[in-house]
């Protein structure tokens, strides 16, 4: 019964890694890095100049750098 248990227990752990490198990829990963929120800003600006609305700016959880997103983020 305890092997039960413990695949089930590595089963969830191994889920938990796969889901969080997934939210990784997403919100960090797979976008441009900013050095500053200045230099995110100013990408942006141009973004909105060139017609793309509706993006945002955030600091990244994962790499500490900033992002741009078109989700709004709470800061």
């Amino acid at each position: 019964m305890d092997d039960i248990f413990a695949r089930e227990e590595a089963h969830r752990e191994k889920a938990s890694a796969d889901h969080e490198a997934a939210r990784r990829r997403k919100a960090c990963e797979s976008k441009n890095r900013y050095a500053s929120r200045a230099e995110a800003e100013e990408n942006l600006a141009w973004c909105e100049h060139n017609g793309k609305r509706g993006l945002s700016v955030y600091r990244c959880p994962y790499c500490d750098g900033w992002h741009l997103t078109s989700h709004p983020w709470d800061e």
